[in-house]
């Protein structure tokens, strides 16, 4: 998938591959149900959610779609959903909209809003 260049969201949704679009849409909703005071923009090519600071990503990549989570690392993830090895970040990687566990997904991003 080549980067976005723009910087509207809706703009974004437009350019995403059609069969990618069901999970970051299914996200988004997540996200907006979880953390109800996070915003979206566009910063390096994706779509962020933040508050004051950035809480995570929905990256579309060419044969899956990841949730990433900045703080991933601090979450308790009971569920062992979360990828990754670096000192702060984590993911979960979807490739279809049924990968999405609605209740352990919901539960990372209510923690994750938590943070401070």
């Amino acid at each position: 998938m080549k980067p976005y260049k723009g910087r509207d969201v809706e703009g974004y949704l437009a350019s995403l591959d059609k069969g990618k679009l069901p999970i970051v849409l299914d996200l988004r909703k997540m996200i907006r149900e979880a953390i109800p005071d996070s915003k979206e923009t566009i910063k390096w090519g994706t779509l962020i959610f933040e508050r004051e600071k950035i809480l995570g990503a929905i990256m579309v990549h060419k044969d899956h779609v990841n949730l990433q989570l900045w703080r991933g690392s601090e979450l308790k993830d009971k569920d062992g959903l979360l990828e990754g090895t670096s000192e702060g970040m984590r993911h979960v990687t979807f490739t279809k909209t049924s990968d999405i566990k609605k209740g352990p997904i919901k539960t990372l991003l209510k923690e994750a809003g938590r943070l401070k």
